[in-house]
């Protein structure tokens, strides 16, 4: 279902692997989550070129943005 925020398990291994098991912004392997570059709530799919890991500290300082 495109309009569902779940990811599939397929997309989050590929992204884990791309993305080294690490935050894309500040490296760090902690509390990492599954974040979409362009905002699920602006139409973003849940592709792996639109999912990225991001640390839950870097998901929250992002919010709802593009970058």
């Amino acid at each position: 279902n495109r309009n569902s925020r779940h990811i599939p398990n397929d997309v989050k291994i590929s992204v884990s692997a791309r993305d080294g098991g690490r935050c894309v912004k500040c490296g760090s392997s902690h509390n990492l989550e599954f974040d979409h570059i362009y905002p699920h709530s602006k139409g973003g799919g849940n592709t792996k070129d639109n999912i990225q890991l991001l640390c839950r500290k870097c998901n929250q300082k992002k919010g709802n943005k593009i970058q």
